[in-house]
């Protein structure tokens, strides 16, 4: 949170990739920078590792294999933000249809290239993003929703433990 930060170093614009240390100056991790909001870092990994497609790509990917591990493989919440080490995404997986969201400044800047992975990963027959919601807001984006692919039709039937749903 802005309050629980002493220093900044440098003058990071929102969504810049930050590096994050505790009070005695060890290393903490990475992350996203946001001045404009109340969590002004959000983490991303605690390694001294490279913020880039590939990242994204291999995040998404971990969050699918545990997914496959627990049986989630038609439909589930493919990415849960934090839960998922992706603060502010949410993915969710509908056959073969994938709903996002990019609910912070420093994860928007990032949309691209977690579409890229969902692309590479699955090759899904659509992507849709659901960015609709106010804390967007306060985040400094605009509320916006719409196709990420080439449009389809968005009633889809789903199955759920031997149940359709629409």
């Amino acid at each position: 949170f802005n309050n629980e930060v002493e220093t900044i170093e440098g003058d990071p614009k929102p969504g810049d990739i930050v590096d994050l240390f505790y009070y005695d100056n060890k290393f903490a991790g990475r992350g996203y920078f946001n001045s404009n909001s109340l969590i002004i870092a959000r983490l991303l990994t605690r390694k001294d590792e490279e913020i880039n497609e590939a990242f994204f790509h291999t995040k998404i990917a971990a969050a699918w294999n545990y997914r496959i591990k627990t049986g989630y493989t038609e439909n589930c919440r493919l990415v849960f933000g934090e839960a998922d080490e992706l603060p502010a995404v949410i993915i969710d997986k509908f056959n073969d249809y994938f709903v996002i969201q990019t609910l912070s400044f420093g994860i928007d800047v990032w949309k691209e290239a977690i579409v890229n992975s969902i692309n590479k990963i699955f090759n899904p027959k659509g992507i849709y993003e659901r960015n609709d919601v106010s804390v967007r807001k306060v985040e400094g984006l605009e509320q916006k929703k719409g196709f990420l692919s080439e449009p389809f039709n968005t009633e889809i039937i789903i199955n759920e433990n031997g149940l359709q749903f629409y």
